[in-house]
Formats: C-alpha cells, sequence, structure tokens
C-alpha cells in the first residue's frame, strides 16, 4: 500500500515538473515575443530618428545647387568709393564668362560635385557649403570648392581681384590691413538666381569706416 501511494506521488511530482516546464516555455516564449517587439519598436524609433536628424542636418544649400546655371553677370557693387578700376576689370571678365555654364549634381549619399562646361578645357571636382536655410530669407553661406581637374571656379570668376588691398572692421573697432581672398566667395540663393560674392571691406570716409562694397557673379538655372 504504501509502495502504490509512493508511485501515486512520484507520478504527482512529474506531472507538476512537466507543468512548470510547460508553464516556464510558456513564459520564455511570451518573454521572447515582448523582447522581439520591444526591438522592432526600437529599430522603427532609431530610424525615425536618424532620417530627422538627417534632415536636420541637411546640407541645404548644396541641395539646392542642383542642376544648371548659366552666368548671367558680373558686377562690382560699390559703396563707400570709387572703384572704376574693379569695374574695367569685372566688364573684361564678363565679356570671357559670356556662354558660361555650371553643373551641379550629387552621387551618392554625400558627394556633391561640379563641371564647368561650355569651355576648352573639362574642369570639374567636388564642392561643400556651409550655410543657414530659412523659408522666409535667402539661402546663404559660404562655398569651397575642390577642383579635381581644370580651372579653380573662384580663380575663373574672380581672378581679375586677386590681392587687392583690403580692410576689415574688427569687433573690437580696429581694422586689419590685408589682401581680399577669392577662394570662399559667400553663396546666397533666392528664386531661380545663384550669386557668389566677394566683400570688398571697409574704407575710411570723412564720416568714419564705411563697407565698401562686393564683387558680385550670378547665374541663372536653366535646369
Amino acid at each position: 500500500m504504501y509502495f502504490q501511494a509512493d508511485r501515486i506521488s512520484v507520478k504527482i511530482l512529474i506531472s507538476l515538473g512537466v507543468m512548470i516546464l510547460v508553464l516556464t516555455g510558456c513564459t520564455s516564449a511570451r518573454y521572447q515575443q515582448m523582447q522581439k517587439e520591444r526591438d522592432a519598436r526600437r529599430e522603427v524609433y532609431e530610424d525615425v530618428q536618424r532620417k530627422e536628424s538627417l534632415k536636420r542636418s541637411r546640407d541645404f544649400l548644396s541641395d539646392d545647387m542642383l542642376g544648371k546655371w548659366r552666368f548671367l553677370e558680373l558686377v562690382v557693387e560699390e559703396r563707400g568709393g570709387s572703384e572704376d578700376l574693379l569695374k574695367v576689370k569685372a566688364a573684361r571678365t564678363a565679356r570671357r564668362l559670356k556662354g558660361l555654364t555650371l553643373r551641379f549634381w550629387k552621387s551618392g549619399d554625400a558627394a556633391y560635385n561640379y563641371q564647368i562646361e561650355k569651355m576648352m578645357t573639362k574642369t570639374h571636382g567636388t564642392y561643400t557649403t556651409r550655410g543657414v536655410h530659412r523659408e522666409d530669407k535667402p539661402k546663404t553661406g559660404r562655398i569651397h570648392f575642390y577642383p579635381i581637374s581644370g580651372t579653380q571656379i573662384p580663380d575663373l570668376l574672380f581672378n581679375f581681384a586677386k590681392g587687392i588691398p583690403q580692410q576689415v572692421l574688427l569687433s573690437d573697432g580696429e581694422t586689419l590691413s590685408t589682401i581680399l581672398k577669392i577662394d570662399i566667395p559667400r553663396i546666397s540663393m533666392k528664386e531661380k538666381q545663384m550669386d557668389l560674392t566677394l566683400d570688398l571691406g571697409m574704407v575710411l570716409a570723412p564720416d568714419g569706416w564705411l563697407h565698401r562694397g562686393n564683387i558680385r557673379c550670378s547665374f541663372e538655372r536653366i535646369e
């Protein structure tokens, strides 16, 4: 009789063990399923965050430049003094630039390329911009060209102004005497026009320091 009771106890223990294993297996499977769901939600969240970060950090100026642009004009915008000599040189350069076309395109995720068309020698390279984008204002910044072959774009457009004396007004009110650098012009875009601009610095007038003016090279979008 005791032997039979022991057998019953063993069966009960085995049944309980099986039930525990089944419950443990179900719990483990449920936990794994919940973990997979959490991982999937985290991946979706991280993907959204990456896309938002990419959108915020997008190089708006470089993207908006994509396409073809034709030379429009090269002008000296004087303000605080006479720039007759520069105007003559700018007019001479503008005649040579007539018909010039710039093409900008993107390869891959982040490589921005340019090519100068309508020239005897093939000129191309890459470029980057540093600037800001506001819906209610023109897009402005600085543009850096990195030539692979041929002529530098700033040399082609602004070589006539290279090395001219320039006075820069510092934040403390002092002035710095230097020479005009043409390799990193300012870029601004509005609607279908793109402007590359050099700041001529300051000039001392009877009423104090005045902004001397700019050299502006403009292009119009054709594609």
